[in-house]
C-alpha cells in the first residue's frame, strides 16, 4: 500500500512540474514576436522545473530495483531544488511559489520510500538541504552573470 501511495505522490509531483512548465512555456513562446527568445531566465527556470519533475519521478520509479539504494537520493535532490525555486518565487511574489505543492508530494513519497527501506531520514535531509542551497547558488549565479 505504501508503494502505491509513493507512486501516486510522485505522479502528482511530476505532472504538476512538467505540465506546469509546458502550460507556461507554450503560450508564452507562441505570443512572442519572431526573433525574440525566452532565454535565458524564464526558459532556464521552466526547463529546470520540468527536469526536476522527471528526476523526482524516476527516483521513485527506479528506487526498488536491486542495488539501487542511491536512486532514492534523486527524489530528495528534486525536492530540494523545487523548494529553492519556491523560495525564489516567494521573494518575487510569483506563481513559482506554487512549486511547493510538488515539492511536498515528492517529499512525502521520499519519506515513505525511506521508511519502507529502513533508511535513515537525517542523511536524506542533508541531501535535501545541499540540493536546495546548490540550486539557489546556481540561480543567483546565473542572475549575476546575466546582469554583467
Amino acid at each position: 500500500m505504501k508503494r502505491t501511495i509513493e507512486w501516486i505522490l510522485a505522479s502528482i509531483g511530476a505532472v504538476m512540474c512538467i505540465g506546469g512548465a509546458a502550460s507556461v512555456w507554450i503560450p508564452q513562446a507562441a505570443s512572442n514576436p519572431p526573433g525574440t527568445s525566452l532565454w535565458p531566465m524564464p526558459a532556464l527556470l521552466l526547463t529546470e522545473v520540468a527536469l526536476l519533475g522527471m528526476a523526482g519521478f524516476l527516483g521513485i520509479g527506479l528506487e526498488p530495483q536491486p542495488l539501487s539504494a542511491r536512486w532514492g537520493f534523486l527524489v530528495w535532490i528534486a525536492c530540494g531544488g523545487l523548494i529553492a525555486l519556491s523560495v525564489i518565487g516567494a521573494m518575487s511574489v510569483s506563481v513559482i511559489v506554487l512549486l511547493a505543492v510538488p515539492a511536498l508530494a515528492f517529499g512525502g513519497a521520499a519519506i515513505l520510500a525511506d521508511r519502507r527501506r529502513g533508511r535513515k531520514l537525517l542523511s536524506d535531509l542533508g541531501v535535501l538541504a545541499v540540493s536546495g542551497i546548490a540550486n539557489l547558488g546556481l540561480l543567483f549565479g546565473v542572475l549575476v552573470l546575466g546582469r554583467a
